[in-house]
């Protein structure tokens, strides 16, 4: 364990850091029934059960709680993607693709729900349709798109507009099935290894068929099934 393992240990383990993790996940719970927006310090400190006082040693109000919380879960997840292996660069034009190319699920995939899955209650509250913050949801879509943007570049993918359709549908892709398999509270969806397999079944099958439309001259007649 390093220095900066055992400090933040520490501080996870002092009064002060439970006291604002408990103020937080009493916030987060509101959210489930009421906007986030309109949510009072009243109604937290109620939930919470601790003293107008306690809320403001920590927060200035609701908005600072909200910056606060969203700004530690998006650095987070940009130090994440930053660690993650960057994936082989497999040229699709090849000759050779069906041999060179890795259709093993890349690493950022897995992170994604790795990190959903270890902040359960923010994401699920946070991406909520109703009562959620759209504006967080805005700059997650930011940092996944950075995301699979790199991933396809170290792959190699042509910068065309197929592309560019491709990437927002797989960050809604994303958002859509993290939302679904949270909120599934009797266990009947599917495992993160079957949504993982989902998404880079799109995502392999993107580079087959770009492969295939720069060395099948029968592609855009078989796409369009044409007799």
């Amino acid at each position: 364990m390093t220095k900066h393992d055992t400090l933040h240990k520490t501080q996870k383990s002092s009064k002060p850091y439970q006291t604002k993790e408990h103020i937080i996940l009493s916030y987060l719970s509101l959210i489930r029934s009421k906007k986030w927006d309109k949510i009072s310090v009243i109604e937290i400190c109620k939930k919470a059960e601790i003293t107008r006082g306690t809320f403001y040693q920590y927060f200035g109000d609701i908005y600072d709680l909200m910056e606060q919380l969203e700004g530690a879960l998006l650095e987070e997840l940009k130090a994440r993607y930053h660690v993650c292996p960057r994936i082989r660069l497999t040229a699709v034009a090849t000759s050779d693709f069906t041999k060179r190319f890795d259709y093993t699920p890349p690493q950022s995939l897995l992170t994604w729900f790795d990190f959903c899955r270890d902040h359960r209650e923010a994401m699920l509250s946070l991406l909520d349709r109703k009562y959620g913050d759209t504006y967080f949801v805005k700059k997650l879509k930011v940092i996944l798109r950075e995301n699979v943007e790199a991933m396809m570049d170290s792959e190699g993918t042509a910068k065309d507009e197929l592309r560019t359709h491709f990437v927002e549908v797989f960050v809604e892709l994303h958002l859509l099935s993290v939302q679904t398999w949270l909120s599934s509270e009797t266990g009947e969806f599917l495992s993160v290894d079957d949504i993982v397999n989902l998404l880079n079944t799109m995502r392999v099958g993107s580079m087959y068929l770009t492969w295939k439309r720069n060395t099948d001259p029968e592609f855009e007649k078989k796409m369009k099934n044409k007799e």
